[in-house]
């Protein structure tokens, strides 16, 4: 696959209402805040509802407009999204699961998890427990917003490493 600067990326996860809909918004925050011309949509492999009142309060006390919130609607994964530069996924499986289905995607696909490590697409090695990004759906209400939080971190850890890929202007992977 041919080295390229990242420009769009997606994020997965299998409704396309929590862990993908949280790291495009607060991943898209940062990116903003941070004058980069990256561009960020996510999607899941089934469709779902809006964002929830709980995840959308939080967003609120991040900074997330509610406009922008509000708009948001489950996608399931189509051609639009396979033109992300860069698709990150919520598991491990969601990966193969992933390129089963769209096998030229190879090359541009990894887990959330091993991009934040450092990893790239073609030579990510990390194990299924250790790529896991947790669903918070179907938690109490502790559990869920102890969740977001840890989706919060990784949101950051993405965002600083898309900021840090964009300063350098090399290509990726």
């Amino acid at each position: 696959m041919k080295k390229r600067p990242i420009k769009l990326v997606c994020f997965v996860c299998e409704w396309n209402e929590g862990r993908s809909v949280h790291l495009e918004l607060s991943v898209r925050l940062k990116l903003k805040r941070n004058g980069s011309k990256i561009r960020v949509m996510s999607a899941g492999f089934s469709q779902a509802d809006k964002v929830n009142p709980l995840r959308k309060s939080f967003f609120l006390g991040l900074g997330v407009p509610a406009p922008e919130i509000d708009a948001h609607f489950s996608t399931i994964f189509n051609e639009t999204h396979a033109q992300a530069d860069l698709i990150l996924v919520a598991e491990l499986p969601m990966k193969v699961r992933l390129l089963k289905k769209w096998p030229e995607l190879e090359g541009r696909v990894m887990t959330v998890k091993g991009f934040i490590k450092g990893m790239n697409p073609s030579s990510e090695v990390i194990s299924e427990e250790e790529a896991k990004m947790e669903d918070a759906g179907g938690k109490d209400i502790d559990k869920k917003l102890e969740l977001y939080v840890e989706h919060e971190q990784l949101a950051e850890k993405v965002a600083q490493r898309l900021i840090e890929l964009e300063a350098s202007k090399l290509p990726f992977p």
